[in-house]
């Protein structure tokens, strides 16, 4: 597998914290930002970039906060404090931008579209559609917050696990991203693993998974979504993997939250939809491109 290096690399001060950004395309062209999901980092988007520059855009992919090269993760309202520096990173390229998101990023970027939709103008989400209703049990605010503090002191006294070599940290990742190809496997750890004494640990925070509210909720989720208003493109791929556990009710019931929303599922992907099968993902893309341009 080969893939080009980004046009321009650099970063970007928003929201008291550096964000490290990826870009290609002229950067006249309108801008679009493209998000990853959790614990990657934006050479996930070394391959879907470089195609959605030559239709003549400005593609800027960030790593966001806590992950790669990005600042760390500073207090534990990662869903929101992520959602502004996106929505800072739009304000400082021009908007409206156009906003493409793969799982979290798919849940940022319509947190962005929602709050701000002065800032966006349109949203490609990519299997980023919320966990199953079941992620959502009511639980006691008691049992929340111990729940987080226990996490945090987890992520905060325990040591990164140190990996020998690039190949085992490969290994560990395809038994959590079971369809994620090996050349994938291996280019996303590459550019998302530091050296370390003894080998190599993952560049992601590990205050990130700790910061992640316990009490985001089913409402939260219908809430944020029924404010999107803005033309979406929703793509999710056929086969089921360990991260693709919606129901197609609940995608249905989520894709009706969304006043100007469509969506088409790609035969033969699971959640990493835009790498398992890119020729079909961006002809997708394409064609809502040509759509909402106009």
């Amino acid at each position: 597998m080969q893939l080009a290096e980004p046009d321009r690399a650099g970063f970007v001060e928003v929201n008291r914290t550096r964000l490290r950004v990826w870009e290609w395309g002229d950067p006249a062209d309108p801008p679009v930002i493209c998000a990853h999901g959790a614990h990657d980092h934006g050479r996930m988007w070394d391959d879907f970039a470089p195609r959605l520059a030559r239709l003549g855009y400005r593609v800027v992919a960030p790593d966001l906060r806590g992950h790669g090269d990005s600042g760390r993760v500073s207090s534990g309202h990662v869903w929101s404090s992520s959602a502004l520096d996106l929505a800072l990173l739009a304000r400082h390229l021009g908007p409206p931008v156009g906003m493409v998101g793969h799982s979290f990023g798919g849940g940022q970027v319509g947190y962005v579209a929602a709050v701000w939709p002065e800032l966006v103008r349109w949203v490609v989400n990519l299997d980023g559609l919320g966990p199953p209703a079941g992620a959502f049990e009511e639980a006691d605010l008691v049992e929340m917050a111990t729940r987080s503090l226990q996490a945090a002191h987890r992520a905060l006294s325990g040591a990164p696990r140190v990996y020998p070599t690039l190949d085992d940290m490969a290994e560990r990742r395809a038994q959590v991203n079971v369809r994620l190809p090996r050349p994938w496997l291996d280019h996303l750890v590459v550019h998302g693993a530091s050296p370390v004494d003894g080998g190599y640990r993952w560049k992601t925070d590990p205050m990130f998974g700790a910061g992640i509210p316990d009490d985001f909720s089913l409402d939260h989720l219908r809430a944020e979504l029924s404010g999107v208003t803005c033309p979406v493109l929703v793509l999710t791929g056929a086969e089921h993997d360990t991260w693709s556990e919606l129901t197609p009710e609940q995608v249905e019931e989520r894709l009706a939250w969304m006043p100007n929303a469509r969506h088409h599922v790609i035969p033969g992907a699971g959640h990493y939809v835009h790498v398992e099968a890119p020729e079909a993902v961006f002809a997708e893309v394409a064609s809502f491109l040509r759509e909402v341009r106009g």
